[in-house]
Parts: C-alpha cells; structure tokens; sequence
C-alpha cells in the first residue's frame, strides 16, 4: 500500500491558508493509500508551536498549534521511522518506491519520485 507522508511546512502551509490537504489527497489519487506522519515531524511542530526557533512569526507558532490539532481531530497514522532530523527522514521515506512525500522542499521534492505539492491557485497537485 502507497504510504503519503505529510512534512512540516505543508502542514504549516495548510494549517495557515486552510486547505483541506486530508480531502485533497483523496480527490488527488486513484490508488488505495494510508496518510502517515513520521514522529520527527510531530516534534518539529511542537518545537514551531512552542517558539523554540526563534526567528519564527506569530502566525507560523498559531499556524504550527493548529497543524497539530488537525493531525490529531483527522486520526493521521503516527509513524517512528529511524532518524533524529525530520528531513533525514524524509528524504529516506522518499527514496522507496511506492511512497508520495506531502512537501513544499525542493530538496526532497527532487529526491523523491513520487510528490504532492501546492500549486499557485492553494490546490493539491501531483508531481513527479
């Protein structure tokens, strides 16, 4: 089964233009798929929502809480995959064939084959 993982700066995204990124994937893809969230994202927003980063804005922490709330109101599968930095990790995940990485890094985009984005009018999109 075709795992989507979502990263922190989508989920940031959405939370703070509100866009619906569980519906989205859904009307997106033809397959059967599970969305999961690796743990090290999870820590990376509670680190964004508790300003552990200093140079982050207001909107980014209010928009890190509710990328939280979402994960957690939308059941969104938790994952613990090895790794300490969630883009290590990200960029592995993104290396094995049937996965679909959620991100707005160009980075991982690259290294990954498969990629949901946002394009320029908030909606989902499929790269690869």
């Amino acid at each position: 089964m075709t795992k989507v993982i979502l990263d922190t700066n989508f989920l940031v995204y959405c939370a703070k233009n509100k866009i619906d990124y569980v519906e989205g994937i859904y009307d997106l893809l033809n397959e059967e798929f599970e969305i999961v969230v690796p743990i090290q994202v999870i820590d990376e927003l509670k680190n964004l929502s508790i300003n552990k980063f200093k140079k982050i804005s207001a909107k980014d922490k209010r928009a890190a809480s509710l990328a939280l709330e979402i994960l957690e109101s939308k059941n969104i599968k938790k994952i613990n995959p090895k790794g300490k930095k969630a883009d290590d990790v990200l960029i592995k995940l993104a290396k094995e064939s049937r996965n679909i990485i959620c991100t707005l890094d160009r980075k991982i985009r690259k290294l990954s084959k498969r990629n949901i984005v946002i394009n320029k009018f908030k909606k989902l999109s499929l790269s690869n």
